[in-house]
């Protein structure tokens, strides 16, 4: 796998290689999808950082054989005009993230790139190399926690609750729940048994979407979703060093979880498994910010 310009280039399975003209459209279209409303930075502010972001990224590949370290401050670089730009810019874009993802990757940062990636999937779920950089990321984890089981049924169950999008799932509820009136409104005037069928299914589903899109409001309100970003922290039974281990081995940079409490020095969470336990809040971000 490669990099370039922050975006990846996957040589297996027969993917090919992104030409230069696209990286200059995908340039093109972050600028313009950017949100230049923020207060903190200008325009040509935001402008001049992504620039130098994407100069130093594309820097830090060109040195990455012939001077590793010299690669890794251009890396580090880039973070830094990307970090500028969501912190101080107020910028929330996918590609932004994704590409900080891409260079906390190459600096060996299992936990922020990943983070970050997961930052990207909320603006972007849909993106193929975002998705194959995040799943090839997770395999180079350390920890290797295994979905419950009972998780991995509701998804296969409930496959449109946990594949689409947000936003998708926002559009359907949308179109069904005006349709169902519409047709209301036409069966005030046509009396037709077809109608009244029509309806029904059109009230299903914009309650299904419906109850879909409050489950995860309240999810991602509630117990966001969070990642690991310390080498190794131990998790505790309990908000205190003085707490006996959850587990025998700590826990590893790039683990997911979700925050179920947080005690300020402290958080309580819960691993993909099932397993709760409890960290200090520094070992681990989560994905809002």
């Amino acid at each position: 796998m490669k990099f370039l310009n922050g975006r990846s280039i996957y040589r297996f399975n027969g993917y090919l290689s992104i030409k230069p003209a696209i990286f200059i459209l995908a340039a093109a279209f972050m600028i313009i999808s950017l949100n230049l409303c923020a207060a903190g930075l200008s325009t040509e502010e935001i402008r001049g950082d992504l620039a130098e972001a994407q100069k130093a990224f594309q820097k830090g590949l060109e040195l990455e054989t012939s001077s590793p370290k010299s690669a890794r401050d251009y890396f580090r670089s880039s973070i830094l005009h990307y970090r500028r730009m969501v912190e101080e810019g107020g910028v929330r874009n996918g590609r932004i993230y994704y590409n900080i993802g891409n260079a906390y990757f190459r600096l060996d940062d299992l936990g922020r790139a990943i983070l970050n990636y997961k930052r990207a999937a909320l603006y972007i779920p849909n993106d193929d190399n975002l998705r194959r950089n995040l799943e090839y990321a997770r395999g180079r984890r350390k920890n290797k926690v295994e979905e419950k089981e009972r998780e991995k049924i509701f998804k296969t169950l409930f496959f449109l609750h946990y594949d689409l999008p947000y936003s998708v799932k926002f559009l359907v509820f949308s179109i069904s729940f005006a349709l169902m009136w519409m047709t209301a409104s036409l069966y005030i005037f046509v009396r037709s048994g077809r109608f009244k069928i029509v309806i029904i299914i059109f009230a299903i589903i914009s309650a299904g979407f419906f109850t879909s899109l409050m489950v995860e409001r309240i999810n991602f309100t509630e117990s966001p979703a969070g990642v690991i970003i310390d080498d190794e922290t131990v998790a505790r039974k309990g908000d205190a060093v003085t707490y006996q281990p959850s587990f025998t081995d700590p826990l590893c940079a790039g683990t997911e979880f979700k925050l179920i409490e947080n005690r300020g020095a402290w958080w309580q969470i819960e691993l993909v498994n099932g397993a709760r336990c409890w960290i200090k809040s520094d070992a681990g971000e989560t994905i809002t910010e």
